[in-house]
Parts: C-alpha cells; sequence; structure tokens
C-alpha cells in the first residue's frame, strides 16, 4: 500500500456476462461518416461478484456502437440489472473498443475494450454504485461454431477508491 494520497487503487466488484439478442448495422448517416449499430440484450445474461449479483433483465436495452473511420468502436449501451434482493439498478455504459494495441510494456493484446458506467441505484444496499466511479474491462465472445457458447461479451469492473 503506497503513501501517496493521489495513487489510483481499485477493487474488482462485479462481473457480468451479456448475452446478445440481435445485432444490426445501420451503416453511415453521411457518406464518409462512421458507421452505426444497435446490440440488443438477450436471455440469461449474468451478474456475478463480491458487492453485486443478480442478473440482467432480458431484452431491457441496447448497446448503439459507432464505428468510426478510423475503426474505434464507440460503445453506449443502456439497460437494467435486476439484484438478488430484487432492487432495478439502471446501467449505463460508455467505452471504447479497438485493436490490436502495443502497450508500453512491449505487451501486445488484441484489442483494447474499456468502459466507464454510471448507475441509478435504489437507496439502501446497492446505494454506493451511485457515488463510486467504476471503470471496466471487456472481452468479446462471438458464436463462431455450433458448439459455442452463444454470442456474448464478458465485463469486469473495479471500483476506483
Amino acid at each position: 500500500m503506497t503513501d501517496d494520497p493521489l495513487a489510483l487503487r481499485s477493487d474488482h466488484v462485479f462481473d457480468i456476462r451479456i448475452n446478445f439478442d440481435k445485432r444490426w448495422a445501420t451503416g453511415a448517416i453521411h457518406a464518409g461518416g462512421p458507421n452505426h449499430g444497435y446490440t440488443s440484450v438477450g436471455e440469461g445474461s449474468t451478474v456475478s461478484g463480491p458487492r453485486l449479483n443478480g442478473k440482467l433483465v432480458d431484452y431491457s436495452g441496447a448497446d448503439w456502437p459507432v464505428v468510426r473511420t478510423d475503426k474505434v468502436v464507440e460503445l453506449n449501451a443502456h439497460y437494467m440489472i435486476e439484484a438478488d434482493d430484487g432492487a432495478l439498478i439502471y446501467i449505463r455504459n460508455l467505452g471504447y473498443v479497438h485493436g490490436p494495441l502495443d502497450l508500453p510494456d512491449g505487451t501486445k493484446i488484441s484489442s483494447y475494450f474499456r468502459c466507464t458506467p454510471y448507475f441509478r441505484a435504489p437507496d439502501g444496499p446497492h446505494g454506493w454504485l451511485n457515488r463510486t466511479v467504476i471503470v471496466g474491462v471487456g472481452q468479446r465472445r462471438p458464436k463462431l461454431t455450433p458448439d459455442d457458447a452463444p454470442d456474448h461479451s464478458l465485463f469486469r469492473y473495479y471500483a476506483i477508491i
């Protein structure tokens, strides 16, 4: 533990597995502009972790990504979480996906998938979500063969403390 009051520290708070239902690409609105899309949340999406457990409400939202001309995807997702205690929590998740990426230490990763969620949670045990900065990392897992799991993404979220 550092004594630096400006040091960034984080704690893993939960993971979300989002199963997708439909994907549409609507193309560019203006010639030469970015492409737009829509990806809806399907059934069976889960939330699990040390601070929050539950599920995503089936068909409760979607991501409206923008695929920029530089190949960076801007995420803009909205959906509902139903916690194990029945509380409904709104999440808006903004982020970037692009790759491949060379890290400063020489490590190569296949894609950069980072996000910053914002929440509207009821007072009580989930109220901490309304006042905590949380960041997430993600990984897309498309269905490539009939034996693969359904098309989904995995997100791991960390509270910045």
